[in-house]
């Protein structure tokens, strides 16, 4: 089949650089200015409450976009480690009051020393490839239902905005975003323990990205990029779980004398449950450099990216360090000739686009060339999609053929929904991350991205304005969980569990048709997954013969409610309001009419 996705659309998120909430990158035929999203640099005014009018509504509070409306007005934690008495620490013995949370260089070797904390085992949701960007809406009520293994969201890390001066005066609690020029409300404070804190549960890996500095700066001398490293050391020790904190003082400061960081008990056992163990240099290539350029990008960001990998490295052997993926794919050979094989365990690379432009396979085809010409072993490398999506309704972007983006309906964005993770998957992209995230209306300026969620925000595009009215466009009312939402939700339980390294490609494209053959690692029970690119073809559906093997009878699940919206739906009827059939095998074959929904077939 021709492939579709011509081209990452360059986004141009210029706007917030590396920030909260990351900000999609695309991979389509759209061409639109979506800045990044920055929850503390960024406040988008919205109709019905705007930022900056002394009311924290629900949408402000939840979202952390409105600082100045939504102020803190709670007492700081206060961390419960104890004191030790002077002349002790340090002297190679752990003894008395020490333990490894206030005297980590005595006690590091003696875990009877440590507090008693529960270990929790991660391999099965760190196997699962299910994650949305981000997902932690309704304190992760949505990402519980859906059944979702990964997360992706936060605000970055900067080393410019926790380290200010840049001379190791670290402060993770005590960050300070500086103001972003014609934005009211922007900068602020930021507690990096309380946030990671807020995103860390139990079932949910997280994703995390680290930069050097805020959208556009560079290092100013090598005394500085070993003080990057340094932080990047400290960073890591502090959220990787292990009984080394990263900490040189005594609680309750951590750092340097006086700076009252010391990581609180609470942070230290969540994280020895759930640690980060997957980190991204900031999210565009463009990101280490200021300024225009373009004829420096790729040695700046090159240069950053080996010293976070060498200093993640050496914090902790066992993380992982991705690429930058929000960038067009013509800027990273150049990256990648500069890396010449190294410093790098992850390749991430953002995908969007209309219903039909779902295969990733041409753009990391390409990517996969450049890397082998630079000396990397494929063999060593993951590929993840941490951003990827398709929109419905109306969006006012412009594609890449001048022309206005179409209309799609939710229909469409459900089942190219399915298509984006099982064709990626069956590529062998280990983890996809659906964005932008869960509830739409991600700038609310009318764009792509306001419409690429799986639950409606109760609002849409009206004269060119984003309006919060009911009944306004095709905005079906706040809360209202689209098909696609439906859809996500029985793609996990279908073919969560499968083993994610034998996925069998059947049919490739042959007459429009795609199958895929899925085992599942427990049981070996087999699920295929069918479609059928209509709009490619002509007629209103295609006939096809499936090899089944040895069984009796298959059931047919279509993959997209028997309905046009979900707004239709109740989702209590969960998932009787997928049409369903069963058929008899003859022959281990059976025969099968594909229509514009996807389907599973399993045996019965």
């Amino acid at each position: 089949m021709e492939e579709r996705v011509v081209a990452i659309i360059l986004i141009l998120f210029l706007v917030a650089g590396c920030v909260t909430e990351q900000e999609p990158a695309t991979t389509t035929t759209i061409v639109t200015t979506v800045p990044t999203t920055a929850v503390v640099t960024t406040l988008p005014e919205r109709p019905g409450g705007k930022c900056g009018d002394g009311v924290c509504d629900r949408i402000e509070q939840e979202r952390g976009m409105c600082p100045e409306d939504c102020k803190d007005t709670t007492t700081p934690a206060v961390t419960t480690v104890p004191e030790r008495p002077e002349g002790k620490c340090g002297d190679g013995v752990c003894d008395g009051p020490e333990t490894v949370q206030n005297c980590p260089q005595d006690c590091r070797e003696t875990p009877t020393t440590a507090p008693t904390l529960t270990t929790i085992v991660k391999s099965d949701y760190d196997d699962s490839p299910f994650g949305v960007h981000p997902s932690s809406i309704n304190d992760y009520s949505y990402a519980k239902d859906l059944e979702l293994s990964w997360n992706r969201e936060g605000t970055y890390l900067v080393w410019d905005w926790i380290d200010a001066s840049r001379d190791g005066s670290f402060t993770f609690k005590q960050a300070i975003a500086p103001p972003k020029e014609g934005m009211s409300g922007s900068g602020g404070p930021i507690n990096y323990d309380d946030e990671r804190l807020r995103l860390n549960i139990d079932g949910i890996s997280m994703m995390v990205n680290v930069c050097p500095f805020r959208k556009g700066g560079e290092f100013k001398n090598a005394q500085e990029k070993e003080i990057y490293q340094e932080f990047v050391e400290k960073m890591v020790e502090r959220y990787d779980g292990d009984d080394d904190l990263g900490c040189i003082e005594n609680a309750p400061d951590c750092y340097n004398p006086g700076d009252d960081e010391y990581p609180s008990r609470e942070l230290i056992e969540i994280f020895d449950s759930n640690p980060i163990k997957h980190w991204q240099l900031c999210n565009q290539l463009f990101d280490t450099c200021e300024d225009d350029c373009k004829g420096t990008y790729a040695e700046k960001y090159a240069e950053a990216q080996e010293l976070t990998y060498n200093a993640v490295k050496e914090a902790d052997p066992s993380a992982y360090v991705l690429i930058a993926g929000d960038s067009g794919k013509e800027l990273y050979p150049r990256v990648f000739q500069l890396l010449n094989g190294e410093h790098m365990d992850i390749v991430d690379y953002h995908r969007f686009g209309t219903e039909g432009e779902y295969d990733p396979k041409g753009d990391f085809e390409y990517l996969k060339g450049r890397l082998l010409d630079s000396g990397f072993d494929l063999n060593e490398l993951r590929f993840w999609i941490t951003e990827t999506g398709t929109y419905s309704g109306d969006p006012e972007d412009i594609n890449d053929r001048g022309g206005m983006l179409t209309y799609q309906s939710e229909q469409q964005q459900a089942g190219g929904l399915l298509k984006r993770y099982v064709s990626a998957l069956s590529y062998g992209i280990e983890k996809v991350f659906w964005a932008w995230a869960i509830v739409e209306g991600f700038r609310r300026d009318c764009g792509f991205f306001d419409y690429t969620g799986l639950v409606y925000d109760g609002c849409d595009c009206l004269d060119g304005e984003y309006v919060c009215e009911k009944g306004v466009g095709y905005d079906q009312g706040e809360g209202v969980k689209k098909l696609s939402y439906y859809a996500y939700k029985l793609m996990t339980e279908k073919l969560e569990g499968s083993d994610w390294d034998d996925i069998q490609t059947v049919i490739d494209g042959t007459n429009n048709v795609y199958t895929y053959k899925f085992t599942k690692q427990n049981s070996g029970n087999n699920v295929w997954v069918l479609w059928w690119d209509y709009f490619d073809d002509s007629g209103d559906n295609k006939t096809v013969t499936l090899d089944v093997g040895n069984v009796n009878s298959v059931r047919i699940t279509e993959a997209v409610p028997d309905a046009e919206s979900g707004a239709e739906l109740d989702g209590e009827n969960y998932p009787d309001f997928f049409r369903t059939e069963s058929k008899a095998v003859s022959g281990g074959k059976v025969a099968l009419t594909l229509g514009e929904s996807p389907v599973f077939v399993e045996a019965i």
